[in-house]
């Protein structure tokens, strides 16, 4: 009885622990991002809050150029170019704030390029799944136009966590299209995930499902 009793008490007490997360629209631009990457975003951006606290904001670009002829695999579910400019993110949260390795990213702006998992010997296993946004530090990051070398964006984006490895954050595929962004919360793996439409061509768009809160096991 003390044991089922027990068991009730922390049934309870994790329900009413159960985050609370929403979406809230911001009509000021990112901080610190030059003019060129600036002319290049939509107006207006997305406050990712838990619980009453800001935790980040996204902005996305207004276009992002899909390749025609892609198709999509078991491993790459989106067709962008690796380099692309996708988006920029101002991390508020000024504690543990972390990308999808643990790794920590400290309060300020980043822009957000597509990139996948290399095909090499240090990733396998960790991942099914190649795609996913790598933040640069806006400083580092002026021109929107795609990088070339992926060992640059590398090591551009290593120095947001300042480690040897890329900030990266999870793409995840989606199923169904989008007409606007919504929050979720995967409560199982403690991902908070944006998804939303994003525009590739004049009338067309594809949803992309980003993770912006939660890392890998």
């Amino acid at each position: 009885m003390l044991r089922m009793a027990l068991v009730v008490v922390w049934m309870a007490a994790s329900v009413g622990w159960a985050a609370e997360g929403k979406l809230a629209v911001v009509d000021a631009d990112p901080v610190g991002v030059s003019e060129k990457v600036a002319g290049v975003l939509h107006k207006g951006g997305l406050q990712v809050q838990v619980d009453g606290q800001a935790v980040c904001t996204l902005w996305r670009v207004e276009t992002a150029p899909a390749k025609a002829d892609f198709k999509s695999s078991l491993n790459v579910k989106y067709p962008f170019t690796p380099g692309q400019l996708l988006g920029v993110i101002e991390v508020v949260q000024k504690k543990e704030f972390t990308d999808f390795r643990g790794q920590e990213v400290p309060a300020g702006v980043y822009t957000l390029r597509y990139g996948q998992q290399p095909v090499d010997g240090n990733h396998v296993g960790t991942s099914e799944l190649y795609d996913f946004v790598l933040a640069v530090p806006v400083k580092a990051d002026v021109d929107p136009a795609a990088w070339k070398s992926p060992e640059e964006l590398f090591k551009k984006s290593a120095a947001t966590a300042g480690s040897n490895h890329p900030a990266i954050f999870s793409l995840l595929p989606v199923e169904k299209t989008v007409e606007q962004p919504t929050l979720t919360h995967d409560e199982a793996k403690h991902f908070w995930i944006v998804t939303s439409p994003l525009p590739i061509a004049a009338g067309k768009s594809i949803p992309v499902r980003l993770v912006v809160v939660g890392r890998s096991e």
